[in-house]
């Protein structure tokens, strides 16, 4: 399923804080903005443990932030069921819970903020509209937002460089000039396949995304004294 890691080239981001600032910033949003990545593998886990299966660490390790269709086919062939009853049955609980009380990874509402207040701001999500609009308006970023990709509006999701070239695109931006932030394995290879400068901020067990920066979350310090640094160009 996976193809072979993107190489990774000289960054600004190999100084901390790097003397570069972006000309657009470009966010995830699942696992990154707000905790529904991990309810979503919960679910999937609960779905598969109900039919006396389970996935094993490297498959799980390569699902994780794929499109909801790939995850979907790979249980349905586990789980030895249809995969549009089992997207059915899967997709149908997950949006269920959309309603529920959005709870956002520390520091991500405030840093989008920040940043939003001086550069133009994305979010590219391998959600579908109807998902992404409402995780968008529940975290109450709908209008700080200036665009945001879902998988709809691409040709290929993630781990491709679609939606990432689709919203540097939207932003008026090249992708090398765009900072991206992402949790995943599957959206850096796609940040990084799009030619943006990465910041990785894992938040699910496992995940070992390659970027030429990571850090623990997006409270870190000298990322919130780098960001308060530039200068606005709105």
């Amino acid at each position: 399923m996976s193809s072979a890691p993107t190489a990774l080239h000289p960054s600004p981001l190999d100084a901390w804080p790097p003397r570069w600032t972006p000309a657009a910033v470009i966010f995830d949003c699942d696992g990154l903005l707000v905790d529904t990545e991990s309810r979503w593998v919960a679910l999937q886990d609960a779905y598969l443990a109900r039919h006396g299966a389970a996935l094993d660490a490297a498959v799980r390790r390569e699902l994780t932030g794929r499109a909801a269709e790939v995850v979907v086919v790979a249980i349905a062939e586990i789980v030895g069921k249809d995969p549009h009853l089992v997207g059915e049955e899967l997709v149908a609980e997950h949006r269920r819970h959309l309603g529920d009380v959005m709870t956002p990874l520390p520091g991500a509402l405030e840093t989008l903020r920040a940043i939003a207040a001086v550069r133009p701001v994305a979010v590219a999500s391998n959600s579908d509209r109807r998902a992404l609009d409402a995780k968008l308006a529940g975290l109450g970023i709908a209008e700080v937002v200036d665009a945001s990709i879902a998988i709809e509006d691409v040709a290929r999701p993630k781990p491709a460089a679609d939606m990432y070239l689709a919203a540097a695109r939207a932003l008026g931006a090249e992708p090398a000039d765009c900072l991206g932030f992402e949790d995943s394995e599957t959206g850096a290879e796609a940040a990084l396949a799009a030619g943006l400068q990465l910041i990785a901020v894992p938040s699910l067990p496992g995940q070992e995304p390659r970027a030429p920066r990571r850090v623990d979350s997006l409270e870190d310090a000298t990322l919130r004294t780098w960001i308060a640094g530039w200068e606005g160009t709105r």
